[in-house]
This record gives C-alpha cells, structure tokens and sequence, in this order.
C-alpha cells in the first residue's frame, strides 16, 4: 500500500510538467501537420498527447485534450498544403485511422483509469477491514478467521511479537481487596 501512495505523490508532482507539456505537444503536432504535405500522417503524434492526458488531473482533461486532438486532426485537412501526388481518398484514409487510433487509446485508457480508481477505493476498503478485531463485548475473547474465539492474550501473542506480562491496575486491585475482606467478613 505504501507504494501506491508514493507513486500517486509522484504523479501527483509530475501534474505541471504534464500540463506543460501536452498544450506543446499538440500545438507542434499542429505546426507540422500544416506544413507537412497533406499525404503524410501527420496527427498520429496527438496520440502522445492523449496519453499524457490520460494522467492529468482533473479528470475531465483528457476528453477535453481528445477533443481538440479530433478537431485538429480534421482542420489539418483543410489547411495543409496540397498532396504530393496522392489520391484524396488515401488523405482521408490517413485522417480516418489517425482519428481512430486517437479515440481508441483514449477510450482504452479512460478505461484503465476506472479501474486503477476501482482499485484502489478496493484496497483502500481492504485496509480498513483488515484493521478491524471482531472481539467479544463481554468476556474480551478474540474471532479468528475460522470463527475460532481466543483469550485475548493468546490471540495478539499470536499474531504479533508482544509479549504479556501481567499485573493489577489500581481499580481492579481496589475491587479484589475489597471482595476479599467482604470474603472474611462473611466467613
């Protein structure tokens, strides 16, 4: 569980450097694909950004980095510069299997995250019932796992490295005195 917590810290650390980087990634993306002859498969490289996405905080980030992916992949078509000598039919190809690849990872990966979530609200909920001792109100005996009631003591020296030693609290120690002159008292 401890690794867990550690690598959402660092995550969590990485979260400007994602944000920072994905606008750069995409805008570049971009650039080249207006530059780039309208045949080449320019906006394949959104796909990175929609992976980074996929580990920005909040989580309506990626749909909205997808989004825009998608409507850039598709104004590329219009203001790229004329194909090489390439049917328009294979441009659109190009940008249909782009689009495709794009919403596939991100529907991939919006998956991924629920169950990373699922996951760990699951063993958060482990933890804590890992945690509770079901013990008896009245005689302080211990339920194992095979519904087996142990004494107390038997069952913490048991399952843990102490040790007991035992004694008499003042309280306790005040009660039996008293039981004991009631005792010779009676007799």
């Amino acid at each position: 569980m401890q690794n867990g917590k550690e690598g959402n810290r660092s995550l969590q650390n990485q979260q400007p450097m994602a944000w920072a980087i994905t606008p750069l990634l995409i805008v570049g993306t971009f650039y080249v694909d207006l530059h780039a002859p309208l045949g080449v498969a320019c906006a394949i490289p959104y796909i990175l950004a929609v992976l980074i996405a996929s580990f920005l905080h909040p989580a309506w980030a990626m749909p909205i980095i997808v989004l825009i992916c998608s409507i850039l992949t598709i104004v590329g078509i219009f203001y790229s510069p004329e194909p090489l000598v390439v049917p328009f039919w294979k441009v659109l190809t190009n940008r249909g299997l782009a689009l495709f690849a794009i919403w596939v990872i991100a529907i991939l990966l919006y998956h991924r995250n629920a169950l990373i979530a699922r996951k760990e609200k699951a063993l958060a909920r482990i933890q804590l019932l890992e945690n509770l001792l079901p013990i008896c109100a009245e005689c302080k005996k211990i339920r194992d796992q095979r519904d087996t009631w142990h004494q107390l003591e038997t069952y913490l020296t048991a399952h843990s490295n102490l040790t007991f030693t035992h004694g008499i609290c003042p309280e306790c120690e005040s009660q039996a005195l008293a039981n004991f002159k009631r005792e010779q008292f009676v007799q």
